[in-house]
């Protein structure tokens, strides 16, 4: 949201009027909403005027808003507040979504459920390395988005709904055990995410209003005749779902995708972009934000989701930035409580 200088309050209220309600005859302008991109490179990011977000910016002739960030608790290398990144992030007016995993990488999945299950959040076991994340992202002051234990609904990752022996009450101890932490840190600048994949469980998992900043979701379409679906219908179920916990708290499309299948001709991914992104906003007008995952994942059995595979994706993806609509920050979204 802009902030505007005070003014007297005649003319404040005037503009005010002027700015949210639409001549007649006059269609409204739909709301800015802000688009990012999740890349490989994601730790690249030293200002030197060639690092990965430049090299994006380069290619697409726009700066994202938003660049995803991994920090893996167990990872010497990740696990650390990422001082550096979030910094350079910051000087380029960037902001960062970190996945924020309680998990060990070099494990196998990272299922070793006796280090990472729900249960060793509640009883602190983790405690010192959550301190030590909360007071450095605290003492940094940037903004910050944490998308925790993303996709908790699912069953790939150990935090995951019906993995170990969690469950929906353990999820929300474990949630609410953390942000407190980050609340006696003073880490305001740190804004939650509770960030979901499916259907199942949203509202048994969700710890309270008072202890998400934004929701978030993950919606892949998959290059297959069976599974492809136009993007507003392809969101309806998660975003419906969140809805029904709050019709005023930000969306952000944290991780959304498109496959790509030369043989699959009701898989339009240039279309998925220029019909897809203007469709879910406009049905959806809670979403303030599309991450889009940038990677090729046919190594590991997924899709090829890059937005160059094929051109005319990219393409679209391109005209897209030259709308105004799409180029929204989310620093001027109001993440609610």
């Amino acid at each position: 949201m802009r902030r505007f200088t005070p003014l007297t309050a005649g003319l404040t209220a005037a503009l005010i009027f002027t700015l949210s309600v639409a001549a007649p005859g006059m269609a409204a302008t739909p709301p800015q909403v802000a688009l990012g991109i999740s890349e490989a490179n994601w730790y690249d990011v030293d200002n030197s005027g060639s690092d990965a977000v430049d090299a994006v910016t380069t290619e697409l002739g726009y700066q994202p808003a938003i660049w995803s960030v991994w920090s893996d608790w167990g990872n010497p290398n990740t696990g650390p507040f990422p001082t550096a990144v979030v910094d350079g992030l910051a000087h380029k007016g960037v902001v960062p979504q970190v996945y924020w995993e309680p998990t060990d990488p070099s494990d196998e999945y990272g299922l070793d459920c006796s280090k990472w299950s729900l249960s060793t959040i509640i009883s602190g076991s983790h405690d010192d390395y959550i301190k030590a994340w909360a007071a450095a992202a605290a003492a940094d002051g940037n903004p910050i988005i944490l998308r925790f234990a993303h996709e908790m609904n699912g069953r790939w990752y150990v935090w995951g709904n019906g993995v170990c022996d969690n469950t929906s009450k353990k999820f929300r101890q474990a949630w609410k055990h953390v942000w407190n932490i980050f609340h006696a840190a003073g880490a305001r600048n740190v804004k939650f995410e509770y960030s979901i994949i499916n259907t199942q469980y949203v509202s048994a998992d969700y710890p309270g209003n008072k202890y998400v900043d934004y929701f978030g979701f993950t919606a892949l379409d998959w290059g297959t005749k069976k599974k492809w679906k136009p993007l507003d219908q392809l969101v309806t179920p998660a975003v419906t779902a969140l809805r029904k916990l709050s019709k005023t708290k930000p969306i952000i499309a944290s991780e959304i995708g498109a496959g790509y299948n030369a043989s699959c001709a009701k898989c339009d991914k240039a279309a998925f972009f220029s019909q897809g992104y203007p469709a879910m906003v406009a049905k959806f007008p809670q979403i303030v934000a599309i991450v889009y995952f940038d990677y090729d994942m046919r190594g590991v059995g997924q899709d090829d989701w890059r937005l160059q595979s094929p051109q005319p994706a990219m393409d679209a993806y391109k005209a897209l930035l030259e709308q105004s609509q799409f180029r929204g920050s989310i620093l001027g979204s109001n993440a609610t409580k």
